[in-house]
């Protein structure tokens, strides 16, 4: 850490959990009403935000938006947004970072190569592959991929520190510093004054070093500008279980050390704010939670970059859990890998419905194409969403979350909708993509209770789902030369358009797009929600009271 770090630092420990269920400051009901969740995706899904942003922007909306919650891709384009304030030296206004409104019919391919807007500028240098290959010789494997990406998306806007911690606001800086005046010289990043008050970046705890994850261990771990941590316990409400996780041994080169035991621990139960995460476990009574704590320093500050990358590949932090009168025992800080958050929850959705968000726009960056199905003969007891190559953020979501611990993901625990609501919704996107059209469609659909994820339910969420797939009519308008390249399919400027793969989409270039991919693509994030104006209008200019509740206590009584 280049500021000198002291051996105790004083912040808030918030605890949120099925005994004290309000989240903190603006993250409560009462604040983060609308908001949008954007997923992960690499590339695609940073260029496809982006899109979707400059749109929401141009009519806006985007500033109406109380909170964002994203998660891998998506958290590249989001951090930028959120914290961007300068672009190589200069100041940099929310147009020109996210771009010129684009029409289908003016983008030759002399417009497509000209240079993409600044936030997603760092994805076409080509040097991806360079990057990791020379952090590679120099650093640890788990912080090749934030130095990687600090260098190739932040460092033009001044946000590639590995020494800042983040806060909230300069407000907030300037209380910290007065109620730690030993780090009065630390530099802090803040998110720029105009953008939502809420910013939740999605990574996942794994296991502690050593150990392994499955299905009934992972949990989600949230990263924001004030408050780091994961909510709740896992499995919080269910009647006569202790939540607390086991973590098996991780093998050694296949085999199962016997030296090696199992785990079970606590986690989750809240949150300590974000500059003064990290250290070694407090007094019993401090692990507790409370407002202006002491708690043991971190040896280093958890910087944006690593924020941003942990929401895409694993660093290592020490973490321990909130305690209650449900986790009553309290527990020493362990090592734990913190991962992308794909590998519990890719659509950034589940967050908010943890905060009980009435209004999301969720941004769903696809990474397979819809295909042909049989939808007439499709019925609730025999729909497979996945035969139909819906994307998986979206299936968990209606009870059809899969486990595969061969590529890491773990979605069984997801289900927050009726699992019957899934089938017509499909229906509709098929037949928008059919027609050519974006697949753009709003829906009202009950929240379920999830006691996995602590989300409460019974009330009603308003959805506008933007789901990324081929769009005919989009491409349909693009100039004769630019239609010719993209059915030249793999052997054109544009393989794989529009589900750019997620890494590798180029050659020599693993993590990077071209900039006419990244122009294209924008283009077509856009043209979705241009096509579906009045659509948006009408969801964000409805009233905005909290949520009714349908059934369940009532958790108001627990507002500060």
């Amino acid at each position: 850490m280049g500021n000198s770090v002291p051996s105790k630092l004083v912040a808030d420990v918030v605890p949120v959990n099925s005994e004290t269920t309000f989240f903190p400051g603006a993250h409560n009901a009462y604040n983060a009403k609308f908001c949008l969740c954007t997923s992960g995706g690499g590339a695609r899904a940073m260029t496809h935000t982006m899109g979707v942003y400059r749109a929401l922007h141009d009519m806006g909306i985007l500033q109406e938006v109380d909170g964002i919650s994203s998660v891998s891709g998506g958290t590249w384009a989001s951090s930028i947004y959120m914290f961007g304030k300068d672009f190589e030296g200069k100041a940099i206004d929310t147009t020109t970072m996210l771009g010129p409104c684009s029409d289908p019919q003016q983008l030759t391919m002399e417009v497509l190569r000209e240079e993409a807007p600044p936030l997603a500028r760092g994805l076409t240098k080509g040097n991806s592959s360079e990057l990791l290959r020379q952090h590679a010789g120099t650093r640890r494997d788990n912080e090749v991929w934030a130095r990687v990406i600090a260098d190739m998306l932040l460092e033009p806007f001044g946000l590639a520190s590995f020494d800042c911690p983040v806060a909230k606001s300069e407000e907030d800086v300037a209380r910290i510093k007065e109620e730690n005046p030993q780090i009065k010289t630390w530099g802090f990043k803040t998110p720029r004054t105009d953008r939502p008050k809420v910013f939740v970046m999605n990574g996942a705890l794994l296991a502690p070093k050593d150990h392994t994850i499955n299905e009934d261990n992972l949990v989600s771990f949230q990263m924001s500008p004030d408050y780091t941590g994961s909510p709740f316990y896992p499995k919080d409400e269910t009647l006569q279980f202790a939540p607390d996780v086991t973590y098996p041994p991780a093998p050694l080169c296949c085999i199962y050390p016997c030296w090696r035991s199992a785990m079970t621990l606590s986690v989750g139960g809240g949150f300590i704010e974000s500059f003064a995460f990290g250290g070694e476990a407090p007094t019993p009574a401090a692990q507790r939670g409370g407002s202006q704590v002491s708690v043991p320093a971190p040896a280093s500050c958890f910087s944006l970059p690593e924020r941003i990358t942990n929401t895409w590949l694993n660093i290592r932090k020490l973490y321990w859990p909130i305690t209650s009168d449900t986790v009553p025992t309290p527990q020493e800080a362990h090592e734990y890998a913190l991962g992308d958050g794909g590998a519990i929850d890719n659509s950034g959705l589940l967050p908010l419905l943890q905060r009980r968000a009435r209004k999301v726009i969720w941004i769903a960056t696809s990474y397979m194409p819809m295909t042909e199905y049989d939808y007439e003969k499709a019925t609730f007891g025999n729909f497979d969403p996945y035969e139909a190559q819906v994307v998986d953020q979206v299936a968990a979501a209606f009870g059809y979350g899969l486990n595969n611990k061969d590529e890491g993901y773990f979605y069984s625990n997801n289900q927050v909708f009726k699992k019957s609501e899934l089938l017509p919704i499909c229906r509709k996107l098929w037949n928008l993509k059919s027609q050519g059209k974006p697949c753009v469609l709003r829906e009202t659909l009950e929240v379920l209770p999830n006691n996995y994820w602590g989300i409460v339910g019974g009330y009603e969420v308003s959805l506008v789902l933007v789901y990324l797939d081929q769009c005919t009519d989009f491409q349909k308008q693009l100039p004769e030369e630019v239609q010719q390249e993209i059915a030249k399919g793999a052997g054109g400027e544009f393989a794989n358009f529009p589900i750019y793969k997620t890494t590798g989409n180029n050659k020599d270039d693993r993590l990077g797009l071209t900039t006419a991919q990244v122009n294209l693509l924008a283009a077509q994030g856009e043209y979705a929600v241009r096509q579906n104006a009045e659509l948006f209008r009408e969801f964000v200019g409805r009233d905005s009271h909290l949520p009714t509740i349908l059934r369940g206590p009532s958790y108001h009584k627990d507002a500060k």
